[in-house]
């Protein structure tokens, strides 16, 4: 294997996070573009460069990807932060902004970018951004491979974690609609072994992979999970779709912060597992073992602090992420 040098873009959230690290074990040299570059960096070492910049501005990009033999380009948001750029300035326009830098660069590096599973068929104004962001890969002049991950989930990740916290810390929790759309998280470890593998392989140039995990679930099915995991039994309540968008609408006119957005909503009324027709290029091309899904909830729940009684209903005394 030929040590490269990569551009990952958003190394600090769970699936960047998690892809520096495979690059970084498997000796490449990494760069790290990020707002706040030199902090982030610092739980690698000297084992990743620092480079300050944003993608959702020009300020910073230029000649980020000098030198570099591939550009991973993991930065996008399910929904935009209220006072911060849209949705369609982080994931198409940031996306735009990487393969302007790619071109410059003058080495052609490989290009290698993270969308969503269901980007090419989701209504979703989240998916709606990453397909646009894809035919913008597809015309690189260079060498691309774009990846489509399901659900992620892991320590650092906002949904899978949020119903753990609600398990933990909730008598009753929320279910939307009957809580029976099945979708096919994937675990943070998992996918970065992918991605670091999709930098190195010329076999992977040119196609748009799906990855996910092997099991399928549902927002039951987890909170099932999730209470063998922490051996509590929390009531549900079924809220219909349509009082869950009015709900999150309401919110953020009024500048509320809310955890669900309206486009986690699409997604989860469309489901979003690989189609029956398709492979699941995680174990079928990349050949990851997945980590079987109740073995990475365990570690999920290990890294996640317990709330403190004063945070939350029915905190335990003793710390305890499993039922013995």
């Amino acid at each position: 294997m030929t040590r490269m040098k990569v551009l990952v873009t958003g190394g600090t959230g769970v699936v960047g996070r998690a892809a520096v690290s495979a690059l970084v074990e498997r000796g490449h040299e990494v760069r790290l573009l990020s707002r706040h570059a030199r902090r982030d960096a610092e739980q690698w070492g000297d084992a990743v460069e620092p480079w300050t910049g944003d993608v959702a501005k020009d300020e910073g990009l230029s000649g980020c990807a000098d030198g570099c033999d591939a550009i991973l380009h993991v930065v996008g948001v399910v929904a935009a932060p209220a006072d911060g750029p849209s949705l369609e300035e982080i994931n198409v326009e940031g996306t735009q902004r990487m393969l302007r830098e790619a071109i410059s660069a003058g080495t052609a590096p490989k290009f290698v970018f993270v969308s969503s599973l269901g980007a090419d068929r989701g209504e979703s104004d989240y998916h709606r951004s990453k397909r646009q962001a894809e035919a913008l890969v597809r015309d690189y002049p260079g060498e691309w491979v774009i990846i489509r991950p399901g659900n992620v989930y892991g320590p650092g990740d906002d949904e899978i974690s949020l119903l753990l916290r609600m398990v933990r810390t909730l008598p009753v929790i929320p279910v939307i609609g009957g809580g029976d759309s099945r979708f096919q998280p994937v675990y943070a470890g998992d996918l970065g072994k992918a991605l670091a593998l999709a930098v190195e392989r010329k076999d992977v140039v040119g196609r748009a992979l799906d990855v996910a995990g092997i099991e399928e679930t549902s927002q039951n099915d987890l909170v099932d999970r999730f209470a063998r995991i922490t051996n509590r039994q929390p009531a549900r309540i079924g809220v219909p779709e349509f009082l869950t968008s009015i709900g999150i609408s309401l919110a953020e006119k009024v500048g509320v912060p809310v955890p669900f957005h309206e486009a986690q909503l699409t997604m989860l009324r469309e489901g979003n597992s690989i189609p029956a027709d398709r492979m699941n290029a995680l174990t079928e091309v990349f050949g990851v073992t997945p980590i079987p899904l109740d073995e990475g909830l365990r570690i999920l729940a290990d890294a996640l602090p317990e709330a403190l009684p004063s945070e939350g209903v029915g905190a335990l005394k003793r710390k305890q992420f499993w039922a013995d």
